[in-house]
Order: structure tokens, then C-alpha cells, then sequence
């Protein structure tokens, strides 16, 4: 089967992480927003497999969204003819066969389809598949293919991968060290900051001014034009949460959705209050919580659980909205100007440590906010398991007036975490409070 190759292929971070999974049974199924980059990831993985010695009438590709493809598999009225299409566009009698499907929630019976096949011919036939709406998929994959699969999430670009992708390789490779983790185990973490070139720095902080403003969608971020890019972005908005979004959801009331949709955008980093939501919007507050779960599941935001262990003073059931995509946040509110000249730059600011802090390894699981009935609060609370917790702090600007927040300093006064963070857009220092050592860490070094 001919495969034709993108231009401007270029790696991800998960590439990986998921080829440790080809040789096993089970399907591989990439899930995310559209043009975060599933189908490159198809690609990726494809010509991995060319240079690991697959040949390519082992190799099958078929993309959903061609009338072709998708009549091809739509149409079997007997699972076993896929053989039949396989023989059909070249295969040549391999002892294993990898198919990829892009956008397999297309057909009628995805569900069906995967088991039969996956069933009756593993390990033969080896199925990596993308969807881009875990709504879609839930409502077509059913129970049956529960241990037969293993879902991974493709996010827009984090920020040392949007290096890459601007052809900032220097750069990239002068920060590889940089994510939280480091700062939890290096033994002098502070070396790693004062070995860097002043002048990368400097392009750095340049770089991240632009991040801020047009985010991590891959196709966006290999553009140089600004205007370009944030056309490309309402693009987006208006074609996946305006169209692709309102249809999965079955959404009747448009206009209160893309209101709420407006308002998450403007309360970035606040916590969910669904009465105000309600009365604002216009909507119901049980269709406020529909549409919440709707946007969480086709990736647009993310919803932040509260931390506690004192649930008399810390307990509060709100969680707090972020976006995946600080880019498109600012799309929906058509608001590219740069986050220092703006009142929400430190919600922009807080929004894209979410993101960077959500990508890495735990990050999903174990972050969370902390916000105490007095109303102390701490930006997020990372969780190394059960017992080490560690309080950040994100500010655009440090202040040595008062060098610890109120909120970060309740907290270690309640906690004693060996180390805590301040994430700020300055330079690098530590400080201690109490028997807390305090990193003032600059926000691209996690």
C-alpha cells in the first residue's frame, strides 16, 4: 500500500512511549482534539516501522474521512473479507500485518469491528487507530473491548516540543533538562539555570511571549506569519468547538453554549461556580454541568480537582477550568495581544503551567489545587504518590515586599513540604521559609 508521506514531519515527546506498545496485541488508540496531531502520530509510528525492517505491504493505512477508505470498511458485510482488502491493496502474506485507521469512530461498528478482528486474528493483525472525540468514542466502543486496547492522549505541543517545531534546536537541546521533576530530584538543580547561555535566555523568554499568545497546535505553530497563525486558530475554534463539538453534543441552545464557552475562557484559572455560570449564559445549571463534561471530553479544557486532607478546612467541591490550548483560549475571545500589555496575562500565565505541568508523567493524576475555607490559596499542589506534596506558585511578576505569598505560606505552615515553587517570568533564586526551601524558578525551565 502506497503511503504518502507530510512535509514538515517531525517528532513528539509520546512517540516513544507508544512504540513500546507495537509489538504487543492489544490496539493502540490515539485520542484528542482535531489537528493536535493524531495522524502525524500515524505516520510517525509508520515509518518507524519501515526503518525497523517492516516492509510496506505490511503496512496498511486508512483515513476515514476518504469516501474510499471508508467504504472499504464500512461496507464489510463480513468482518473476515478485510482480509480481502488487505490482499487487495498489497498485502503479501506477512505472519503480522499493522493497520492503521485514522478517525475510526466514523464507521458504524467500530466496536464490533475491532473485536472481531482483534479476537479471531491476533497477534496477525496489529490495529493503532486515532479518534478525535472521547465522547464519539465512549458512545461506539463498547464494554467488549475492555482489555483489548491501550489509550493514549495526543495534546497540543508543550512548549519545548513548539521549540523544535520553530527550528529552535539549539535552544531545545540547551533546555532538555528543563520539567518539575528535575527540580523535585536534581541535587543542585540551580547549575542547570546558570549554564545557560544569557543570550538563550533571552530568546527564550521571546519564544514563550509567542506561546502565550498562539499555543501548541502543531500546524499553527510551524507558521511565522502572526496573523496567519491566529487565523488558523479561529479557524479551529469556529470548525471543532463551534461545529464538530455542538454536533457530537447535540446541542440545541447555541447561542448559551458559545456564551459559556466565552465565560470559561474569561475565568481561566477561577473555580467553577455553575449558579453564576447559569445565571450568566442563560443556561440550566444540569445543562452547565452536560456541557462542562462535553468540552472536558472532546479536549478543549481541563477541570482541576481540589487537594485536602483536612476536609473541615479545606474541603470545596469546585474545581478550577484551564484550557489545553492557551492559543485557543485566546481565540474564542479574539484576544492576541501580548499577555504583559493585558488583564488576564497571569491567568494566561497559570493556564500555560497547567499545561506544562499536566503533560509530564503523573501530571494527569497527580495535580491538583489548594484552596482553604479561610480562602488561602495555593495555584497547584503536585503529589508524588501519597505522601510528598509539593505547593507552586505561579506570578508574573516576584515581589520582595512580601517574597512569600499569603497562600503559599499557610500552606507550608499547615504541610512542611520539603520544597515548594514559585514560578515567576524573573530569574532564578531560593529562598527558605520555615523549613521549606523555596525555588523561584523561571516558568519555561519546567
Amino acid at each position: 500500500m502506497d503511503i504518502i508521506f507530510p512535509e514538515n514531519l517531525l517528532p513528539r515527546k509520546m512517540l516513544e512511549e507508544v512504540v513500546r506498545y507495537l509489538e504487543s496485541e492489544n490496539i493502540i488508540l490515539l485520542t484528542g482534539a482535531r489537528q493536535t496531531g493524531k495522524t502525524s502520530m500515524l505516520y510517525l509510528l509508520i515509518r518507524h516501522l519501515l526503518k525497523s525492517g517492516v516492509p510496506p505491504s505490511g503496512i496498511f493505512y486508512f483515513d476515514l474521512e476518504n469516501i474510499h477508505d471508508f467504504n472499504l470498511i464500512n461496507g464489510l458485510k463480513d468482518f473476515n473479507d478485510f482480509w480481502s482488502v488487505l490482499k487487495d491493496n498489497g498485502w503479501a502474506g506477512q505472519d503480522r500485518v499493522y493497520v492503521f485507521i485514522d478517525e475510526i469512530q466514523h464507521l458504524d461498528r467500530p466496536s464490533s469491528f475491532l473485536k472481531y478482528l482483534y479476537d479471531h486474528y491476533k497477534p496477525r493483525l496489529k490495529f493503532i487507530v486515532t479518534g478525535s472525540s472521547s465522547l464519539e468514542i465512549k458512545k461506539k466502543f463498547t464494554d467488549r473491548l475492555t482489555g483489548r486496547v491501550f489509550r493514549f492522549n495526543v495534546r497540543p505541543l508543550d512548549f519545548q516540543e513548539f521549540l523544535q517545531f520553530r527550528k529552535e534546536d539549539e535552544l531545545k537541546k540547551a533546555l532538555e533538562w528543563a520539567n518539575f521533576r528535575f527540580w523535585l530530584t536534581g541535587e543542585e538543580p540551580e547549575k542547570a539555570i546558570h549554564d545557560i547561555n544569557p543570550s538563550h535566555i533571552s530568546r527564550v523568554n521571546v519564544l514563550l511571549k509567542e506561546y502565550l499568545i498562539c499555543g501548541g497546535y502543531p500546524g499553527v505553530s510551524l507558521k511565522s506569519n502572526p496573523l496567519i497563525m491566529q487565523k488558523d486558530l479561529q479557524e479551529i475554534y469556529s470548525l471543532y468547538i463551534r461545529r464538530d463539538i455542538k454536533d457530537i453534543g447535540e446541542i440545541a441552545d447555541i447561542d448559551g453554549y458559545n456564551k459559556l464557552v466565552t465565560l470559561l475562557c474569561l475565568q481561566t484559572g477561577g473555580l467553577i461556580k455553575e449558579q453564576e455560570l447559569s445565571v450568566s449564559s442563560g443556561l440550566s445549571r444540569p445543562t452547565i454541568k452536560k456541557y462542562l463534561f462535553l468540552l472536558e471530553n472532546t479536549f478543549v479544557l481541563g477541570l482541576l480537582l481540589p487537594f485536602y486532607t483536612n476536609k473541615r478546612k479545606e474541603i470545596t467541591k469546585s474545581p478550577k477550568v484551564y484550557f489545553e490550548d492557551v492559543g485557543l483560549r485566546n481565540a474564542v475571545i479574539n484576544n492576541f495581544v501580548p499577555p504583559d500589555r493585558r488583564s488576564d496575562g497571569g491567568a494566561i500565565l497559570e493556564n500555560f503551567v497547567y499545561t506544562q505541568l499536566s503533560r509530564q508523567k503523573g501530571g494527569y493524576e497527580g495535580l491538583r489545587f489548594w484552596r482553604s475555607q479561610s480562602k488561602k490559596e495555593v495555584d497547584f499542589i503536585w503529589q508524588e504518590g501519597t505522601d510528598e506534596i509539593y505547593p507552586i506558585e505561579v506570578k508574573t511578576r516576584f515581589s520582595r515586599r512580601q517574597p512569600v505569598p499569603p497562600g503559599l505560606r499557610s500552606f507550608i505552615s499547615e504541610y512542611t513540604p520539603p520544597r515548594a515553587f514559585i514560578l515567576h517570568t524573573g530569574g532564578f533564586n531560593v529562598m527558605d521559609f520555615k523549613n521549606t526551601r523555596i525555588y523561584l524558578v523561571p516558568v519555561w525551565a519546567v
